[in-house]
């Protein structure tokens, strides 16, 4: 069996706020991107595919073009959501870099916790033995990404000078699955 990791696209965000829960839809390049990424999995012929996605707006969007182009049924399961950060959530992004002041928030959500709910998710899809698509954030799906690759995560996972350890938008991880064990995890960049 298959499950494929795909990360929402572009969205808008003209204020550069941390965007967490919020319901911030997709730009007109995401919606361009999440098209070439359908036309990915239908030129593969995986139609019918399941798709599980996180119930944050983006998430769905990206969802909702990829089934429109596979003929696919779409599910939203609060598991896929993005991490929370109550403190930063709808504030402008803290400047020179964000991602530290994102990273170092004291009420952002537990790397475990989110290691645990993806996992719960991931083992669950593969208990019932059938391809799936996982539509999600970057650092939900990044947590997972690493835990099936047996590595552990860095302090900084979003410093730029490690950029190709995590999902990015537009990436599409490919995990094979065979006898309930990771046979491979291919990572493609599509955009």
């Amino acid at each position: 069996m298959y499950i494929y990791l795909v990360r929402h696209l572009e969205y808008q965000n003209p204020d550069n706020i941390y965007p967490f829960h919020l319901p911030l839809n997709l730009s007109v390049k995401g919606r361009n991107d999440a098209d070439k990424i359908a036309n990915w999995f239908v030129n593969r012929t995986l139609l019918g595919i399941h798709i599980y996605t996180s119930p944050i707006v983006r998430c769905i969007q990206t969802a909702n073009i990829i089934a429109e182009k596979t003929n696919s049924s779409v599910v939203s399961d609060q598991r896929l959501i993005e991490s929370s950060c109550s403190n930063l959530q709808g504030k402008k992004w803290i400047i020179p870099h964000p991602w530290r002041a994102e990273e170092d928030d004291a009420t952002r959500e537990t790397r475990e916790s989110t290691r645990n709910r993806m996992v719960g998710i991931y083992d669950e899809k593969v208990s019932q033995d059938k391809d799936c698509i996982f539509v999600s954030h970057g650092e939900p799906l990044t947590v997972l990404y690493y835990y099936l690759q047996g590595k552990e995560l860095p302090k900084y996972l979003w410093n730029p000078a490690i950029g190709q350890q995590v999902i990015e938008k537009g990436d599409v991880v490919i995990v094979k699955v065979e006898n309930r064990e990771v046979a491979s995890i291919d990572k493609i960049r599509l955009i």
